[in-house]
């Protein structure tokens, strides 16, 4: 037994001893276990971190990368092209004379909405409102104000409506460059510019051109402009109430402009009006100068919350808009399209291209620049002769309308357009230009660029070529159908565009294909408002002119401008030479010191000289005896093409002399029948113009030049081919004539169309 109890004794106690190890082993195990999860949480965290510092590198290399090679040279370009003019220097317009001197056409006066003020001469008391209620850290800021950046970011995150974060310096940059899009690459670049800009601009530059430059309502930028247009005062006779009241227009114009027509009705009934608003606004701004800042003493805030503000104009109808220049001073339509061709074209030079239309046009106006332009004053004269007769172009439509038209005239020699005229009313600066700006379908005037030429080009066809005078099929339907109607059957080329036949325009087209005829007119002639495919109309039709009658017969989709066509057709007599149409040649900055731009177009050989010696010839057929005979000048030779189109709606002559190239458009405003007679109002007018040229100029008649190698051949009128002794026995009359050809193209084999047979009388 007391074995037993040993061994019991000793197991109670080994089970005892085991159960105690197990309550310790537990604990072990369970402490482990913690220290492991802490483990792994320390080791997951600090994966998230070393991840989250390797991503943030990475982005931050990127980030810098991304702003020195695409933001940081947008930034620079955009202060490149805000370094490249004066503001306040009116820009200068000159021309060429005949002894190669430069002399003045025209100053251009900035718009009358804006005029520009030195620092020195704008009121401390305009400076520190503007200061005050726009951006309170201006003067100490480097251009970014990051507490009210940061702030604007964090209103985003957090959903509530973002602040402005927008310093003076930033939101000047966005006046005069980039648009008013909410994206986050324009805000960075926006806010990289704006540093860059207070690195080269000291505050005083930057808060003169910031109130030189903002829009205050009622077609005013700029405070000289706003004081006036609001209060009738100059800038130092405003009142610092009347100084808060002008900036407070600036936050929002259709609201706070005394002259906006808004007019609100509150819950109780009463009627909020703009005027309200900006009273609103100013006294809130005068608190701020006053409670803020300590801008003003208690009795200048006192006096200026009291001070009733009293608006010149008052409120009526239209006055909002922007007035006209008074007392008449308009450009010469001339004038006109040199400032249109420089603004475009600033506009699409890449250190400009960032800058806003507004900046651009005072630019061209207030830049300081001098423009070199083609302007010829005799050539001028002759048109201004014409086109300022009211009974040169004395037509009215059935209801009422004035006829109008316009004219582009270009030296042969240079390719320069040199003149342009207009006869309608000049009642404004920059407005409708018809010689630059109308697009109207040529009708047969274009069948020398689009068929006959490229089909010449391309040894398709010569002068003696004979096609048939008879309809093919459009649609099921006889088409087209000549003016007058009727078909004559076989005939050369040069007698179908001496009579201008639709059908054979149509037949060479067939030959040549729209698609080859439209290349050429847009790539060799410089046509640009051709449409390739512009989508679908409502019809489910292509928009295009690759088509049979757009480009045979002139039915465009849009249309052409005298301004193009005539450097298109100048092509002719300058025997190939094509040269782009421009008003100006040079631009430049400080007195002339400085090239902003070249201008002067190359000549391009775009077809050979022989096809533009078959097309004079014809050309000059035409106006001898075809359709153009009322072109036709005394002691001058002269080409040309005629033009109509649908309805009678349009009508259009192109020609040229050895020396001048003019197109001439007539019609109305909204396209109506013209009930013009026989003669073609445009042919008549051309005739006038260059009339007057000659005489004013004193020129001697002189030919086209002519092609080195050429034969003439009798050639049958009814074959092509060398005439024999039958063509001359055709009951109809002899149809044999003499054509010139250039060398190698002129028919080799003899006519088979007329033949002799022996007839029984019985």
């Amino acid at each position: 037994m007391p074995q037993s109890y040993d061994v019991n004794g000793a197991g109670r106690q080994s089970r005892e001893t085991d159960g105690s190890a197990g309550r310790r082993s537990g604990r072990k195990k369970k402490k482990n276990i913690v220290l492991t999860i802490i483990k792994r949480l320390f080791q997951l965290v600090g994966t998230l971190l070393l991840m989250g510092l390797v991503t943030g590198a990475f982005l931050a290399c990127y980030a810098t990368v991304y702003i020195q090679t695409s933001i940081m040279p947008q930034a620079r370009a955009v202060l490149a092209g805000l370094d490249a003019y004066q503001y306040d220097e009116n820009s200068v317009i000159y021309y060429w004379d005949d002894n190669g001197n430069a002399v003045e056409l025209q100053t251009l006066v900035g718009e009358k909405n804006s005029e520009w003020v030195d620092f020195e001469d704008i009121p401390q008391d305009l400076i520190n409102a503007t200061v005050a209620i726009e951006d309170h850290r201006f003067w100490t800021h480097p251009g970014v104000d990051w507490y009210r950046t940061a702030g604007a970011v964090y209103f985003m995150f957090t959903g509530q409506n973002i602040q402005g974060g927008s310093t003076i310096t930033q939101q000047l940059i966005k006046n005069v460059t980039f648009n008013n899009d909410v994206t986050v690459k324009r805000k960075v670049l926006e806010i990289f510019t704006a540093l860059e800009f207070q690195k080269k601009y000291d505050k005083e530059y930057t808060i003169t051109w910031y109130l030189n430059e903002i829009f205050l309502g009622s077609g005013c930028y700029g405070v000289k402009t706003a004081a006036m247009k609001y209060f009738g005062k100059q800038l130092d006779e405003l009142t610092v109430a009347e100084c808060a009241s002008l900036i407070a227009i600036t936050n929002n114009p259709s609201l706070y402009s005394p002259y906006s027509p808004l007019r609100v009705t509150l819950p109780d009934g009463t009627v909020k009006t703009a005027v309200d608003y900006n009273k609103e606004r100013q006294e809130n701004i005068l608190w701020v100068m006053h409670e803020r800042d300590g801008l003003l003493t208690d009795e200048e805030y006192k006096r200026a919350l009291n001070q009733k503000l009293v608006f010149v104009d008052g409120f009526a109808e239209g006055a909002a808009e922007e007035e006209e220049r008074e007392g008449g001073n308009y450009y010469s339509w001339y004038v006109e399209a040199v400032i249109d061709e420089v603004f475009e074209d600033l506009r699409s030079m890449e250190e400009y291209k960032n800058l806003s239309d507004k900046i651009l046009s005072h630019m061209v106006y207030s830049g300081g620049l001098s423009i070199y332009t083609c302007f010829d004053p005799e050539v001028q004269a002759s048109v201004d002769a014409i086109y300022e007769d009211p009974a040169s172009l004395d037509y009215t439509s059935s209801t009422g309308q004035k006829m109008l038209s316009a004219i582009t005239v270009v030296d042969n020699n240079s390719g320069y357009v040199v003149a342009v005229g207009n006869t309608r009313k000049k009642d404004r600066n920059r407005g409708w230009n018809d010689a630059t700006d109308s697009k109207r379908q040529p009708g047969s005037s274009i069948k020398p660029l689009a068929s006959y030429s490229p089909a010449v080009e391309l040894g398709l066809i010569n002068m003696g070529t004979v096609l048939d005078d008879n309809p093919t099929k459009l649609n099921g339907k006889v088409w087209p159908k000549n003016s007058p109607q009727g078909y004559d059957g076989l005939m050369t080329v040069l007698q179908a565009l001496t009579e201008s036949k639709n059908t054979i325009a149509v037949r060479i087209m067939q030959m040549l294909t729209p698609e080859v005829s439209f290349e050429f007119l847009t790539e060799r002639y410089g046509l640009t408002t051709l449409a390739e495919m512009d989508g679908y109309n409502s019809r489910g039709e292509p928009i295009t002119d690759i088509g049979m009658s757009n480009l045979s017969l002139g039915g465009l989709q849009y249309g052409l401008t005298t301004y193009e066509m005539a450097s298109a057709y100048a092509t002719f007599p300058r025997m190939g030479a094509y040269t782009e149409p421009t008003t100006y040649l040079a631009i430049y900055a400080d007195e002339g010191r400085t090239l902003i731009r070249d201008n002067t177009p190359g000549k391009e050989y775009v077809i050979e000289e022989s096809t533009a010696f078959y097309m004079n010839t014809m050309l000059t057929n035409a106006v001898r005896a075809g359709t153009g005979t009322s072109a036709r000048l005394d002691n001058m030779t002269a080409a040309g093409k005629t033009g109509t189109t649908n309805n009678n709606y349009d009508r259009w002559f192109a020609g040229y002399t050895p020396y001048y190239t003019a197109v001439v458009w007539t019609g109305y405003e909204k396209p109506e029948y013209m009930s013009v007679g026989s003669k073609n109002p445009a042919a008549v007018l051309w005739q006038k113009v260059m009339t007057q040229i000659n005489e004013r100029l004193a020129l001697e008649n002189a030919s086209f030049p002519e092609y080195a190698e050429t034969v003439s051949r009798s050639i049958c009128l009814d074959c092509g081919k060398l005439a024999g002794a039958n063509c001359g026995l055709d009951p109809r009359g002899s149809r044999a004539a003499s054509y010139t050809f250039v060398r190698g193209d002129e028919p080799k084999e003899s006519c088979t169309c007329h033949v002799a047979v022996e007839v029984c009388r019985d």
